[in-house]
């Protein structure tokens, strides 16, 4: 006898929720790693992360074969819909991660250390703001409520916008910085490039609670 669809709709959120917990505590470890400047917490958070991938690919066979056995429409649809392209989103976050955590701590162990000394109060800030973004994002995966969804969003388009404020100020600091040391410009081009990663981290958390909100509402899906 088949699985009962809602029986199978509830292990997708399970296992989207445990994906979920997993790349919110890799954030969190990162962010520790650029307030303390200890490259050994980022390595922690890159390892964090390294089933990822495999456990979006059971996470998305697990939705292919629920599709092809119960063929969902309408909310049912959406929602299987939204799960599908939000492992998509947690995956790339996660290459976010262990992208800017990699770079970290290169630049820890290989720089002068003169950008992250000098730029750290604003690149903390920024990796705060995004880690509260996603966050608040992989939150939502929990929330039915329409009126609680569309609160989220909000909070989320709020740290997003700080997130695009605070890249702003490094990339002018930056160049502040690179006019007074040239001899070191290479290594503030490559820590500007590390903080990227985490303005885009607050871009995929946006997606992320739009998708949500079409799996309750429906509407365009609109993603950056």
């Amino acid at each position: 006898m088949l699985q009962k669809y809602e029986e199978r709709l509830v292990e997708v959120k399970q296992m989207l929720l445990e994906l979920g917990s997993e790349v919110t505590m890799a954030c969190e470890k990162a962010l520790s790693g650029i307030e303390n400047l200890d490259a050994s917490r980022f390595e922690s958070a890159r390892s964090m992360l390294k089933n990822v991938e495999a456990q979006a690919n059971a996470i998305d066979n697990e939705i292919v074969v629920t599709l092809a056995l119960f063929g969902p429409e309408a909310k049912d649809l959406r929602k299987m819909v939204a799960y599908l392209k939000i492992t998509n989103e947690m995956v790339k976050i996660a290459d976010n991660v262990r992208s800017f955590s990699k770079r970290m701590a290169l630049h820890l162990q290989t720089q002068s250390g003169t950008p992250i000394t000098s730029l750290h109060e604003y690149s903390t800030h920024l990796c705060k703001t995004s880690v509260q973004a996603v966050t608040i994002a992989i939150g939502t995966i929990n929330v039915a409520d329409k009126d609680a969804l569309e609160d989220a969003y909000r909070r989320v388009k709020v740290e997003e916008s700080k997130s695009d404020d605070l890249y702003s100020i490094l990339e002018k600091n930056v160049l502040s910085d690179i006019s007074k040391m040239i001899d070191q410009s290479a290594d503030f081009i490559q820590f500007l490039s590390t903080m990227r990663k985490l303005e885009r981290m607050a871009d995929r958390s946006v997606n992320i609670v739009q998708l949500m909100i079409f799996a309750r509402v429906g509407g365009e899906i609109k993603t950056y």
